[in-house]
């Protein structure tokens, strides 16, 4: 492909991805192609694509607002959504349910996150949240897992937010490619 042609095609991926963005956020766009991957290429596409069940662990509680919603309160808050995770989703009622939200918040040091995960529920959301290292300062600590503290992250999400107790609505038995 000649550099005049290439520049043509790439400047027109360019705009079509900034007018998607434009219209849609960040985390539709997400959850679109994770629905992608999920339903049609789950078998292909590499391990850090994957759609994951989420842990059992987690499970914080239901708020009364709908997704869009709670992402703005989150970010109210301090929270950035986090688009390099893995998107979770599981099964309710023979239908997959896709997080609508991923958001992070650092520790001052920036060592520790308080990350959630927020998915929809007949108009309101489910909060699934915890206390980890940071991706950013800690990726090996990060990546192994081994200090996630999912009592930690419930306490201080409750502490900021109104969180309903219900049970979780979910089944975590979906097949993935991630456990």
């Amino acid at each position: 492909m000649n550099r005049r042609k290439f520049l043509a095609v790439s400047g027109a991926g360019v705009l079509t991805a900034g007018g998607v963005a434009h219209v849609a956020s960040p985390s539709s766009v997400r959850t679109t192609a994770a629905r992608l991957s999920y339903e049609q290429l789950n078998d292909y596409v590499p391990q850090s694509l994957a759609v994951c069940t989420p842990s059992e662990a987690g499970y914080i509680g239901v708020l009364d607002m709908p997704p869009a919603d709670a992402i703005t309160e989150f970010k109210r808050r301090g929270f950035s959504e986090y688009y390099l995770s893995y998107l979770h989703a599981y099964e309710r009622d023979d239908e997959v349910v896709y997080e609508r939200g991923n958001l992070v918040r650092l520790s001052d040091d920036g060592d520790w996150q308080l990350h959630a995960r927020l998915f929809p529920r007949d108009g309101r959301t489910e909060v699934r949240g915890h206390w980890e290292p940071s991706v950013r300062n800690q990726p090996r600590a990060h990546v192994a897992g081994d200090d996630v503290d999912h009592e930690k992250g419930e306490a201080m999400i409750r502490a900021e937010f109104d969180v309903i107790d219900e049970p979780f609505s979910g089944d975590l038995s979906m097949v993935d490619r991630c456990g």
